[in-house]
């Protein structure tokens, strides 16, 4: 499922439960407006209309009601977050937690940080701080539900994707040394062979699914900015190998979910490669790589074509070709800029991708 689809599917959760919960005499004419809200791209404020839903809402007379709520205020924090409203977002986040730990529909687990809405609300929270560079307290929070993962009797330790953010905090606060110990166990556990599992419901999901090559995409941008660039080269050279080896070998109607190997732009490896390629100055190595990338980005008309036209014209003007170079450049130049809403990326400041 495309992320856009999935993004809708929970503005359009959200502003339901929103109303549901909006249960005073007064909203009738309110509950006409089911406009819909933070589309086409989620803006500061755009979440004010569900914010109001909430206040105005009575207390919950049943279990339902009460996770109706709950969950309406946890995905108003990711709207608020989504738009880049972090201030706000934290706001609903601490009111979601406090919610679910004062109601008297909480009595399952009277300390509801150790529940899986618990659980939800500090992986947002870490996000949250991780986005604002706050990553003292990304750890806090990370370690707060470390607590609530062994409390809910998890086996193997944390989840993968829990190692990766504690990771870009540890590499925040300069303890760069903890944070490679961990890569490197986290990269033994890799399976780039491995199903994309079917998609689950996007408001239940704490966290994405874990792509193995997102997170050695990651490792690989971490070993090139410590300067080890054959170490990371070898890691992405392997990754492309698995990657050619899984998509022969599967079958035509493969399950739903496919591979991983599928999963994302097609050629950010061999980018990778050949932007460490280029920074090494052994444009040699660089140029196949870049020329094979812009065969498959200008038959699916991808949208990294212009950044690899970029770097093909960067390469092609210090090999003295500067009609090329400057062909190349206004190839890229005459491309049409999409504007598209893209997610935060919590990660990308110390544990970022390497373009």
């Amino acid at each position: 499922m495309k992320k856009w689809i999935v993004y809708s599917l929970m503005l359009l959760f959200a502003f339901d439960l929103a109303q549901a919960a909006d249960n005073t005499k007064n909203n009738q004419e309110a509950q006409l407006d089911n406009s819909p809200v933070c589309e086409p791209v989620p803006v500061s404020k755009c979440w004010k209309r569900l914010a109001d839903y909430l206040q105005k809402a009575k207390p919950p007379a049943s279990e339902r009601e009460f996770g109706d709520q709950l969950v309406a205020y946890v995905m108003l924090a990711k709207l608020a977050y989504w738009a880049r409203d972090f201030s706000d977002a934290k706001k609903f986040n601490l009111l979601a937690l406090k919610f679910s730990k004062q109601t008297k529909f909480a009595v399952r687990d009277a300390d509801m940080s150790a529940s899986l809405f618990g659980a939800m609300i500090n992986i947002n929270l870490a996000n949250l701080a991780l986005s604002k560079h706050e990553y003292a307290e990304a750890l806090g929070y990370l370690d707060q539900y470390s607590f609530i993962w062994e409390k809910l009797s998890k086996p193997d330790g944390e989840p993968d994707e829990l190692v990766l953010m504690r990771c870009a905090a540890l590499i925040g606060l300069q303890r760069g040394s903890e944070a490679e110990i961990l890569l490197e166990q986290l990269l033994k556990k890799l399976n780039f062979s491995a199903q994309a599992p079917w998609e689950e419901s996007p408001l239940m999901l704490v966290l994405e699914p874990f792509n193995p090559y997102e997170a050695g995409r990651r490792i690989a941008a971490h070993f090139m900015r410590e300067g080890k660039y054959e170490k990371a080269l070898a890691l992405l050279q392997t990754m492309e190998q698995r990657r050619t080896e899984t998509i022969a070998q599967m079958p035509e109607d493969p399950m739903p979910g496919g591979y991983w190997a599928t999963h994302g732009e097609p050629t950010a490896l061999l980018d990778d490669q050949a932007v460490i390629y280029l920074k090494l100055g052994r444009d040699t190595e660089a140029e196949p790589l870049l020329r094979a990338s812009l065969l498959v980005q200008e038959k699916k008309a991808g949208k990294r074509l212009p950044l690899v036209l970029i770097r093909l014209a960067e390469l092609t003007r210090r090999k003295g070709q500067i009609a090329e170079a400057n062909a190349l450049i206004l190839r890229a130049k005459a491309i049409p800029r999409q504007d598209q809403w893209e997610k935060i990326d919590p990660l990308a400041s110390t544990l970022g991708y390497i373009d």
